[in-house]
């Protein structure tokens, strides 16, 4: 493409009239779909690490249910009762 040709190009185009408001409004409407869409994503991830976050803390939990448990049995003597170390009865 010649020069003059480019130059009159981008002249035209600055010269182009002002948007159609079936323009504006097909640009408004793909605005508002990227952003649902961006929106819905970031939901979507968010609920996947609440849910991850969830099952990791009731498995931490368990385990440590599980080593309270093994370590009382390994400590109770037969004599006594097992204590409830997390309640004290008064």
């Amino acid at each position: 493409m010649r020069e003059a040709d480019a130059l009159n190009f981008f002249r035209q185009r600055s010269r182009r009239g002002v948007k159609s408001q079936d323009e504006i409004n097909a640009e408004h409407r793909q605005i508002l779909a990227a952003d649902e869409r961006r929106r819905e994503f970031h939901e979507e991830k968010r609920n996947e690490f609440e849910s991850y976050a969830e099952e990791d803390h009731d498995e931490q939990n368990e385990r440590s249910r599980e080593s309270t448990e093994q370590w009382r049995e390994f400590h109770h003597d037969g004599v006594h009762p097992p204590h409830m170390y997390e309640h004290h009865s008064d």
